[in-house]
This record gives structure tokens, C-alpha cells and sequence, in this order.
């Protein structure tokens, strides 16, 4: 298609008091309107108008669109009739735009892409971000994997991730504060709906060359007589540790405190001390330097899983969020790098 040079027409128009050009009714593009004309332009004429631009053919813009050329025909006499001005000069092969064409087609194109764009990002684009609260220490790639997957369905999604004690990501949920929480699942109160992931049992985190990764403990008291690296903020598990040392009358030594569960690792691979935590909140699968041992005989396992509110619905890219969860899950084989991470063995 051909293009001519910009009417100057139509590009300085004066501009009347409020900002609207002399002639301009509020309508698309400031086009002045037909004779007595009061229509509204409407989109399937632009794309019809933009395609038949850019193929400079009615019946190829027809094939391109999935309809009738008579359609494609119809909707540009319409908008050259609401418009009062000539579009397409169709004596000519291949056709050619007038002045007036080639500026509507500068004008229509982007916005078409746009309004393409808003479909492909879905009702996100306007609603809030998805808020998701998860206990201290929880860093399992089953969540950042979902939210990769969810932006590519959902390219506008935004997501905010709150870190809390069991008991306040639970609080969290109750009031709304967040969508759902990723979190181990207990209780049986009312107002929460439960939607299990997978289990976890409790482990040691150790060096990689450490005698127990070869030979597991026998006991707690064998754990008891190492340094123990811990969590500050309160966690279930420490809770769990603490309460079966002070039932067996376990002298214990915890030899450092950190809030996060990367910098507690690396204090457990440098031999300052050993940790424990869940299978699956840790990121031992993916560092050689460390290993895990299971704690399941001394300690109680968990269900992770999803918590929410009963009483609040989830928005559709929250649900999008959620049946990713439990897609990578469910995926088998290597199409499930988080479920790799979370049995320990990388």
C-alpha cells in the first residue's frame, strides 16, 4: 500500500475552546462527522480498514479477517460515510490510500495493536496484584515457578509474597489481608479451605561430608550434642525441636541465629553448625555443599498446601495461580523441577 503525504488538513485542524478541534464532535480521531451523522465508529470497521491498508486488497483483507468481502467492503463505505471523506482510492491496483486513509491507518493501527494487547493480558490488567503470605523461611521453587508460568498466561499479573510466623500467615488469611497462603496445613477451622500440595517431613540440614548424611542419627540426643544453627523469628519447626529437647532433658547448643533460611544454610555449610527444617522449604537440592537427613522418626511430617479463606473468592488470575501450583505438582518426570527440589536429592 502506498501512502501519501499527511493532509495538512487534517493534522492542523484548529483547535476550538476545550481542547477539541474545530468540527470535532468527541468522536474517534477528531474526524469530523457526515452530514447529519450521529453513528459512532466502531471497531470491526477499523479492522476491517486497517487490513485492507495494510494488503491493499478488499479480498485478501476478507481471507485475512474470516469474512465475507462484501463485509469488509460495507465497513469501510461506513466509515468513509461517518468520517465524510474518502479512504481508499479503489481505481488503482494495488490500492491506495488517500491523505485522509493514510492518516486514519497512523492513527487506528496502534490503537488496534492496543486494545490486542489488553485481550492478551486478560482482566488483570486492571485488577489488584494476587497478595500470597508463606511461613518465615519458606523457599521452595514450587511458588517462583508458578508465578513464571502464571506471567506468561497473564503477562500484567503482579504478585506480592508476605513473610510471617504459621500463626500469622493463618491471621493473614482469616482477614483478607491475602489471597491464600502456601503454608503447612493444620487445624480444622471453619473458614479456612485447605488444598493440599504435597507432604513434608522435617529434616536435618548438614555439610555435605558430615558422618550423619552416611549414618543417620539414632536418636535426637545424637543431634543434641552438635551446634545448631537457627532460625531468630519463630518457626513451627523450631517450636517442635525445642519442646522433644526439653521433654528427653536434652542439653542443647544453638550457636547462631539468622533470620533467613539462605543465610542459615550457609552458616550450616561453612560446619558453624547444623539446622532443620522442612523438605521442600529448603533449597538443598540445588547445593552440592549441603545435605539432608531425614528427621521423620522424631519428628511429625507436614502437608503443604494452599489456605484460604471460604468466605472470600479467589479472582480469576489467583485461581490461574493456584491451578499452576498444583500443575507442577502433578507434572511428571523433569517437567517438575520443584518437586525434584523438594525430595532433597537435586
Amino acid at each position: 500500500m502506498v501512502y501519501p503525504p499527511a493532509d495538512p488538513a487534517w493534522t492542523r485542524m484548529p483547535v476550538a475552546r476545550g481542547g477539541r478541534r474545530a468540527g470535532q464532535s468527541g468522536r474517534f480521531g477528531g474526524y469530523p462527522n457526515g452530514p447529519g451523522r450521529s453513528r459512532r465508529v466502531e471497531i470491526k470497521e477499523l479492522k476491517s480498514f486497517c487490513m485492507v491498508a495494510k494488503l491493499a486488497s478488499f479480498s485478501k483483507a476478507s481471507a485475512a479477517l474470516g469474512i465475507g468481502q462484501p463485509a469488509v467492503t460495507k465497513h469501510v463505505k461506513r466509515l468513509e460515510a461517518e468520517l465524510g471523506r474518502t479512504l481508499v482510492e479503489r481505481g488503482l491496483r494495488p490500492l491506495r490510500l488517500t491523505a485522509a486513509g493514510s492518516n486514519l491507518f497512523r492513527m487506528a493501527e496502534p490503537l488496534l495493536e492496543g486494545l490486542e494487547n489488553l485481550d492478551r493480558c486478560g482482566p488483570m490488567a486492571v485488577t489488584a496484584p494476587i497478595n500470597i503470605a508463606v511461613p518465615h523461611g519458606y523457599v521452595s521453587d514450587l511458588l517462583p515457578e508458578a508465578v513464571r508460568a502464571l506471567r506468561t498466561e497473564w503477562p500484567a499479573a503482579r504478585v506480592r509474597i508476605r513473610s510471617a510466623t504459621k500463626e500469622e500467615v493463618f491471621e493473614l488469611v482469616q482477614t483478607g489481608s491475602v489471597d491464600f497462603a502456601v503454608a503447612p496445613i493444620s487445624g480444622s477451622a471453619r473458614q479456612f479451605a485447605f488444598d493440599r500440595l504435597f507432604p513434608s517431613e522435617r529434616i536435618l540440614i548438614t555439610p555435605a561430608d558430615h558422618a550423619f548424611v552416611t549414618t543417620a542419627p539414632a536418636s535426637l540426643a545424637e543431634v543434641a550434642r552438635h551446634p545448631l544453627v537457627l532460625p531468630r523469628f519463630h518457626t513451627q519447626t523450631r517450636a517442635l525441636l525445642e519442646g522433644e529437647f526439653r521433654r528427653l532433658d536434652l542439653a542443647y547448643e544453638v550457636a547462631v541465629e539468622v533470620d533467613g533460611i539462605d543465610q542459615l544454610e550457609r552458616y550450616v555449610e561453612l560446619g558453624v553448625g547444623l539446622a532443620v527444617g522442612l523438605r521442600g522449604a529448603a533449597s538443598t537440592g540445588r547445593n552440592p555443599r549441603l545435605g539432608t537427613v531425614s528427621l521423620a522418626a522424631f519428628l511429625p511430617s507436614e502437608t503443604i498446601g494452599i489456605v484460604r479463606n471460604r468466605s472470600l473468592p479467589l479472582s480469576e488470575p489467583a485461581q490461574a495461580l493456584v491451578a499452576g501450583l498444583h500443575a507442577l505438582v502433578d507434572a511428571p518426570g523433569e517437567a517438575r523441577p520443584a518437586k525434584r527440589h523438594r525430595d532433597g536429592t537435586g
